[in-house]
């Protein structure tokens, strides 16, 4: 192991080094930093008796990065997979990792430190990734946690207007609950529109509007929403703690 380490130092123009952290593994010290200027951790040793080199980071990114950012929706794990798959990298238990030849050592590594580096990165995007999941959070929790209310999604209560859709139906109550996401004030404008139409067509029914972030509508938007809707729950987190209790009571 020794010799290729001494190769691929000489391919770095002597830019890195070697620390011996346990018999046989070795931590790579190289300029290869975090967005916040810490060094990425990278180990060489040798893989499981198939003749290759194994290049890890030992579960130290996945660790760092869930100090501010949890990989724990399907979507975030879909971007993850997609992040180490690009990049080919593997993951066991939290470890990421990439197996080599001995002849390709050089380049895995660069693309090792550029797959974590990526992967690292998610946590930098955090409120875009967040926001970007509103409407995939939403239907996870409606999907998964009101299965007893019987939820449908992409109702359109008027057939003819396919342009006025109910996000999810609830049918068990005396009148359905429609409800609602709404991340912006586009989405709030076609609520109000279709909350408006629906009542004009005299269609028995409730509404509730489940918002990403009520306040960061404009003024005119909240007072309009306001007027058309039933109930509103100001973000995700208010909808997860209270739908449900709001929800029974209207089946008593």
């Amino acid at each position: 192991m020794n010799e290729y380490l001494e190769i691929l130092k000489t391919q770095f123009n002597d830019r890195i080094r070697f620390e011996e952290k346990r018999s046989g593994i070795y931590q790579l010290i190289a300029p290869f930093y975090h967005e916040d200027g810490d060094m990425l951790d990278i180990f060489i040793e040798k893989a499981d008796n198939n003749g290759k080199v194994k290049i890890s980071d030992h579960g130290m990114t996945i660790m760092r990065l869930s100090y501010e950012y949890d990989i724990d929706t399907p979507n975030k794990k879909r971007i993850f997979q997609k992040i180490i798959g690009e990049n080919q990298l593997a993951e066991r238990d939290g470890r990421l990792y990439l197996e080599t030849s001995r002849e390709s050592l050089y380049p895995s590594v660069l693309q090792f430190a550029q797959g974590v580096g990526k992967v690292s990165n998610m946590r930098l995007f955090k409120r875009e990734v967040i926001k970007s999941l509103f409407y995939e959070m939403l239907d996870e929790y409606v999907m998964d946690k009101l299965t007893r209310f019987k939820p449908e999604p992409k109702v359109l209560p008027i057939l003819e207007r396919d342009d006025l859709e109910v996000d999810y139906e609830l049918k068990e109550f005396k009148r359905p609950i429609y409800i609602f996401g709404i991340k912006d004030d586009t989405k709030a404008r076609l609520t109000t529109i279709s909350c408006l139409e629906f009542q004009r067509a005299k269609i028995p029914f409730k509404s509730i509007v489940v918002h990403e972030d009520f306040e960061s509508l404009s003024r005119k938007d909240r007072k309009r929403i306001t007027s058309a809707a039933d109930k509103q729950f100001v973000d995700l987190d208010d909808f997860r703690n209270n739908g449900e209790k709001f929800m029974e009571r209207e089946v008593a």
